[in-house]
């Protein structure tokens, strides 16, 4: 998937995004990836995405 470079640092396990996980939102095609530490999180499967 383009924009999409490499699995997350944290897991699900570890970390799950979430409408009170604490992190901003934003709007991507058609769901909310997150922003984490200067950086987007896509959900992709079991894991996060980092995105450009």
């Amino acid at each position: 998937m383009a924009g999409h470079d490499e699995q997350a640092e944290h897991t699900k396990a570890e970390h799950t995004h979430g409408d009170n996980c604490g992190h901003d939102t934003m709007e991507h095609d058609d769901h909310v990836d997150y922003l984490h530490d200067g950086h987007r999180h896509s959900e992709h499967e079991d894991h996060y995405d980092e995105c450009q």
